[in-house]
């Protein structure tokens, strides 16, 4: 948004004026520019990941399962715009909640002696970047995850990221989404098996 301000006061001379129109006329002008110039671009479509391509989980964890992944975005838009193109990808925070919480079921249910109140899983979506590059999507996505007991206590916490790229036009995307938070999973997979003793 563009503000101008007139400054008020007495004894404005008749070339003061002339500028001060000229310049109205100018704002005016270049804002009609911006307006054509806003309607000759496309509309952004944005492509919702959980309606497009159904949850990116095979099993849901049951209530048994002492483990509550918990996901959060920081300074990640949602929708994710994809450069070069006027698609968006949304409900990111979502799909890889579900991917993470499906692909740390197993180690879940193989602990024999989890803590009576059970783990928390905060995993943060730190960064997220997707692009259009000559028919080719990719995608990069990067997180933070810490584990806690439900009570609160710090077990531990680490970084994982992903990049995954695929032929495919930039809205039919979804499963280059869903692969590199399978990637994801995996590695937070391996690295609760080395925190955490069964």
């Amino acid at each position: 948004m563009m503000r101008s301000s007139i400054g008020r006061g007495g004894g404005l001379g008749r070339y003061s004026r002339r500028v001060g129109l000229l310049a109205c006329l100018a704002v005016g002008a270049l804002g009609a520019l911006g307006a054509v110039v806003g309607c000759a671009s496309s509309p952004v479509v944005t492509v919702p990941l959980v309606r497009t391509a159904g949850l990116p989980f095979v099993t849901t964890p049951s209530s048994t399962i002492p483990l509550e992944v918990v996901t959060h975005s920081t300074a990640v838009p949602d929708p994710l715009p994809v450069r070069s193109t006027n698609v968006a990808y949304a409900d990111l925070e979502h799909t890889l909640g579900f991917a993470v919480s499906s692909g740390l079921t197993s180690w879940a249910a193989s602990r024999t002696s989890p803590p009576k109140e059970g783990w928390q899983l905060f995993v943060d979506l730190t960064q997220a970047r997707a692009e259009y590059v000559d028919g080719r999507l990719f995608v990069s996505l990067a997180v933070q995850a810490t584990l806690r007991t439900r009570a609160g206590t710090y077990v531990g916490q680490t970084t994982a990221s992903c990049r995954q790229a695929g032929l495919v036009a930039a809205q039919d995307g979804a499963p280059i989404f869903y692969t590199c938070m399978t990637h994801l999973a995996r590695d937070l997979d391996g690295w609760l098996g080395g925190l955490v003793a069964t």
